[in-house]
């Protein structure tokens, strides 16, 4: 395999009514973007693996801004985001996304509540490019299929019901492992009938100034059936 044809296999590139979704195998600290997201634990300790780089490049500021969060709004749970700024990060902020872990139940549906609070995010602050990691498929064992399900499903469905709004491009960010597997998952459940797909999440419009600062929490009364996308012209 020359290195253009590996390039290819492992940069997947899709237009969504105008908007990005770019599928690659990159590091999350390079993306060129205007926020990243971190695959964060509840109390937003951000110790090891993806959130300790980010936390130790990024500098201080980040692990005392979560720890200022947690104080004062309590723990987080599954699906639930909230965000800082970036320190000497070059973002505009940095989204910390819990999601699951594997044996909790309700996988699938708690990251694609992360996928789509974080999207929302973006839409309030206008903040036009986000690169995501694959949620909860490090250490805490959910399989790159079933995050790849909700990916595919939140990010169809908040754009779906929301035309010419941030953010208008997504970076998913993978590693050489995970990739294969995630894009294979992502092409079968954008072929799936109507029927055999999973309820998707919408999250409904709240103006900013009801919601506190930081956090986008969605209760069972967000989760609601939202119309499939037709996306096949994506694979084609």
């Amino acid at each position: 395999m020359n290195i253009e044809q590996q390039n290819k296999k492992q940069n997947m590139h899709f237009v969504f009514a105008g908007r990005e979704l770019i599928i690659q195998v990159a590091d999350l600290l390079s993306a060129p973007v205007d926020v990243i997201v971190n695959p964060a634990n509840g109390g937003l300790s951000h110790g090891g693996g993806v959130a300790g780089k980010i936390s130790q490049q990024g500098g201080e500021v980040i692990q005392n801004e979560s720890n200022q969060f947690i104080k004062e709004h309590g723990m987080l749970e599954s699906g639930m985001v909230a965000f800082t700024s970036a320190g000497r990060l070059p973002y505009k902020a940095v989204i910390h996304a819990v999601g699951p872990r594997m044996g909790e139940g309700e996988e699938q549906r708690k990251i694609e509540q992360a996928v789509s609070s974080s999207l929302m995010l973006c839409h309030m602050h206008e903040w036009n490019s986000v690169a995501f990691p694959a949620i909860s498929t490090g250490i805490f064992g959910v399989p790159v299929e079933t995050a790849a399900r909700a990916f595919f499903r939140a990010i169809t469905s908040f754009w779906d019901a929301r035309i010419d709004s941030a953010p208008e491009k997504i970076i998913i960010c993978l590693t050489e492992k995970s990739f294969d597997s995630f894009f294979n998952a992502f092409q079968q459940v954008s072929r799936q009938p109507e029927s055999e797909t999973p309820q998707a999440i919408k999250i409904k419009q709240v103006p900013e100034s009801d919601v506190p600062a930081g956090v986008v929490e969605l209760t069972e009364q967000d989760i609601s059936e939202l119309d499939d996308v037709d996306v096949s012209d994506w694979f084609k």
